[in-house]
């Protein structure tokens, strides 16, 4: 292959349970198992060594100055990257008219790396797709036992799930393996279109040659070894052997193709319940100037530090689940608006009132296509004013287990919709 310059503008990303560096086969991948991840600019994707410095330090008047380096392990690879939210219009789990036959339901676009950072059942497993996405459009964050087409889930996992994800940087293609999504933060500015940020971590940055990276080539499309080229190899329409990837926009939906819709964040919603304290319950519904939201699983990797050699990562752990955000809006005077809501939370002196308070964003407005994230249990930090010039809050919050599913999760349920 010709030497060429790599362009941004030409880099495809991949999530896959096969990994091509470990000699699984090319005929392995399939869109039950393998899915392109359409990402925006500005991702990043890197590994770096630990080092550490020797230096010697005598007295006399010609001491020893000398300085040692030593790298000492290789660090866990880092990654991020944003993708917009599109809704699919697959939210039901009966049926066999679907991309898959099992009629699991898919939601959005990027409704495997959704389950992949929520919860400990995989994407494939025995041979097919295993969605844990409820009928509806709904991912219900506590754990629950599998039911129709729909896959047991527990949020409550002390290692994440493996996968490997694929970075075709042009014509170099990168594998990091034993891959585990760490965290994903929904922006809502209401001048843009809804973004999720994914960022996580793997053992290995492995760039795939020879072969391996005709392998590669050969699912995802580009230029092989030799100088020749093929097309992607996807399919949006049935899972067979002969296709291997399934691709971001477009969805099999009751026998008809059709493209993942965006979301216009100019349209988004909340809608907030809280009963202050001594007081009656109320409902507060306004306008937001901008939302986020965040899931972090706060993973860490274990690297042994063993002697005379360069140490490696063996694995990850899991931290505590933190679902938080924030949204901003105007001041406003009215019953139900914001400068109630903020003398109510202001002048709370219950130290926990989250069996009193929820929250629901609803990222496009209550009309299709939205993604909205409830909330049952809501710690609301005091508001802030913005003195600008139109005077606004800001409200930070926390997310919490309900008490109906203290211990098993629940912090959040996903709703997605076409």
């Amino acid at each position: 292959m010709a030497q060429t310059l790599n362009l941004q503008r030409n880099t495809e990303v991949f999530l896959s349970t096969v990994s091509l560096n470990d000699g699984d086969a090319v005929t392995a991948m399939t869109p039950a198992n393998t899915w392109k991840v359409e990402i925006l600019a500005g991702y990043a994707v890197s590994q770096a060594a630990a080092t550490q410095d020797i230096n010697s330090l005598e007295s006399g008047t010609t001491p020893d100055r000398s300085s040692k380096r030593f790298k000492t392990a290789i660090n866990t690879v880092e990654f991020n990257f944003q993708t917009y939210i599109r809704p699919t219009g697959i939210e039901n789990t009966t049926g066999a008219t679907l991309i898959h036959t099992s009629g699991n339901s898919m939601p959005t676009a990027d409704w495997y790396l959704w389950q992949a950072l929520m919860s400990n059942t995989s994407v494939h497993t025995a041979s097919k797709l295993s969605s844990t996405w409820q009928a509806g459009g709904k991912f219900a964050g506590a754990a629950r036992a599998a039911s129709g087409n729909t896959a047991a889930h527990n949020p409550n996992f002390g290692t994440s799930v493996n996968y490997n994800m694929y970075f075709k940087l042009d014509n170099v293609i990168y594998q990091v393996s034993n891959t585990a999504i760490n965290q994903a933060a929904v922006d809502a500015a209401i001048d843009a279109v809804a973004t999720t940020t994914w960022s996580g971590f793997g053992t290995n940055l492995i760039e795939l040659t020879g072969t391996k990276r005709n392998n590669a080539v050969a699912v995802f499309g580009g230029i092989l070894n030799d100088g020749s080229s093929v097309t992607a190899n996807s399919n949006a329409h049935v899972t067979t052997a002969t296709h291997s990837y399934q691709p971001f926009d477009q969805w099999n939906v009751a026998g008809t193709i059709s493209t993942a819709s965006f979301i216009k964040n100019r349209l988004s919603s909340l809608s907030v319940k809280y009963q202050p304290d001594g007081g009656s319950s109320t409902t507060y519904t306004f306008p937001v100037t901008a939302l986020s939201f965040t899931y972090n699983n706060n993973i860490t990797f274990v690297t042994p530090e063993e002697l005379s050699k360069v140490n490696t990562p063996i694995g990850s752990f899991t931290g505590a689940r933190e679902v938080t955000g924030s949204f901003t809006a105007y001041l406003r005077g009215a019953d139900g608006d914001s400068a109630q809501f903020l003398r109510d939370i202001a002048n709370d002196r219950r130290p926990a009132p989250t069996a009193f308070a929820n929250a629901n964003l609803i990222v496009g407005g209550a009309t299709a296509p939205y993604l909205a994230f409830n909330m049952p249990a809501v710690q609301f930090d005091v508001p802030t004013h913005g003195i600008e010039d139109i005077i606004t809050i800001a409200v930070n919050f926390k997310a919490q287990e309900p008490i109906s599913t203290v211990t098993t999760g629940g912090e959040v349920e996903l709703y997605a919709k076409k």
